[in-house]
């Protein structure tokens, strides 16, 4: 007698509909994107509207907000902090410090008979005072504001002078900041910053695509997409060929726009004049960031417009000659300023930017229809542009020198999300159909 055994299968009850969803939520959870991080590249500055790692050369005219030199100090007739003292208190003042020198005042390399005047009631902090006396009493013994002066004479000059009276011993010898790390931090966040995959497409006034390399005297017309860090990608050669920058959108605090130079055309020597800044002013100002990466000289001529955005080169000598002004921060290895002003409107947002493979990059003339020269990543699709028009196709940015920034937009992994989804449904799909199944077959043979 052939007898056949009977497997036994175990079944499981289906699930219920709550246990359904609750599956899908688990698998769900896994979908949402990495937080996006995003940077403040002036933050190393501690609120300072202008800092340098080594000398300053502080000629003309002057400086509404704040000024930290990491070296010595020299001037010419000049004020700080004419419209603000800035909020860097050190522990124990009454008031902020609105001037830090680094190194020494060199009263001997300064304008005979000049002062640099520090206003809005600013104090100052020099790390040595070698070849200075500080006093806060005149010649007669009287009380008054306090001096930094080449010889123990209240009325010598060459001299810095206060308009409140800072404690004597409050001046020096030290320096509250720490000036080698804040470098190292903006030249790494430089160099970030330059990987950025551009988002911007410049645009003739009829609404062609500005081609590359810009001609000379261009107006180039800027759109922004809203509420990202919106990228444009230069070569020092084509932004000295733009005459005017027109900014069909305004810049916001949700809508800053980065602007990457890359100075390599140049040797790394870039002398830039400014072009006319038109749809904008200071508070626009706030959210344009120009960063030059690898300068290591930039100068501004005397004939250039008033720049509205943070000048960003932490490896430049900056020599600002401009009869204009600067409206924004000026982060710089040195500085020579010699005319004009700078005005007081930080940067006052964040970045938060893609990197990836370049885009296509439009060729020809204003007048033509450009072409086309994609480049394509070996291993993956170039990405499509982003902007307010479909059509617009991006630049490719600065070869990336260091690790990307976090990508700035919609992140892929909500796609990879949306796939894992859709397989766990399946599976539990499968599963319910398995368990009702094996149910019936065993109803069968039991019966």
């Amino acid at each position: 007698m052939h007898v056949t055994a009977r497997r036994t299968r175990r079944v499981l009850p289906p699930l219920t509909a709550s246990a359904l969803l609750v599956a899908l939520a688990v698998m769900a959870g896994g979908t949402s994107a990495r937080p996006r991080q995003s940077v403040n590249p002036v933050a190393p500055a501690q609120g300072f509207l202008v800092m340098t790692e080594g000398d300053a050369t502080l000629l003309g005219s002057e400086n509404e907000g704040t000024v930290a030199i990491g070296g010595d100090l020299r001037f010419d007739n000049y004020q700080v902090a004419t419209v603000n003292a800035g909020a860097f208190v050190v522990p124990g003042d009454a008031n902020p410090t609105a001037l830090v020198v680094g190194g020494r005042i060199q009263v001997a390399g300064s304008v005979p008979g000049s002062r640099l005047q520090i206003l809005r009631d600013g104090y100052a902090k020099v790390g040595d005072l070698t070849g200075t006396v500080v006093r806060d009493v005149d010649n007669n013994g009287a009380q008054v504001n306090t001096r930094i002066l080449p010889s123990d004479d209240y009325e010598a000059s060459p001299r810095v002078e206060l308009v409140t009276r800072q404690p004597v011993g409050s001046v020096g010898p030290a320096s509250p900041i720490d000036f080698a790390d804040a470098f190292a931090g903006f030249r790494a966040t430089s160099a970030d910053l330059a990987t950025c995959t551009q988002n911007v497409l410049l645009r003739t006034p009829e609404g062609a695509p500005l081609p590359r390399p810009v001609p000379p005297g261009s107006n180039a017309v800027v759109t922004l997409t809203p509420g990202v860090t919106n990228v444009l990608n230069l070569s020092a050669t084509d932004l000295a060929n733009i005459a005017v920058l027109t900014f069909a959108d305004q810049p916001t605090a949700d809508t800053p726009l980065l602007v990457n130079v890359d100075t390599t055309d140049v040797a790394d020597n870039f002398t830039w004049r400014a072009p006319n800044f038109a749809g904008i002013g200071g508070e626009q100002a706030r959210y344009i960031l120009f960063n030059l990466p690898t300068a290591t000289s930039l100068t501004l001529t005397d004939d250039s417009a008033t720049v509205e955005g943070t000048l960003y080169a932490p490896s430049a000598d900056l020599n600002a000659l401009t009869n204009s002004n600067i409206e924004g921060s000026v982060i710089s290895r040195t500085l020579a300023h010699d005319g004009g002003e700078i005005h007081d409107f930080p940067f006052s947002t964040l970045l938060d930017c893609a990197a990836g493979t370049p885009t296509p990059t439009p060729t020809g003339t204003a007048t033509g229809t450009p072409t086309q020269s994609p480049t394509a990543s070996p291993s993956q699709p170039t990405p499509a542009p982003t902007g307010p028009d479909p059509s617009d196709t991006p630049q490719p940015p600065p070869s990336p020198s260091t690790s990307p920034l976090p990508v700035t937009g919609s992140s892929p992994l909500p796609l990879v999300g949306a796939g894992a989804v859709a397989i766990g449904l399946g599976a539990v799909l499968l599963y319910c159909l398995g368990s009702s199944t094996a149910s019936g077959w065993r109803r069968r043979l039991t019966g």
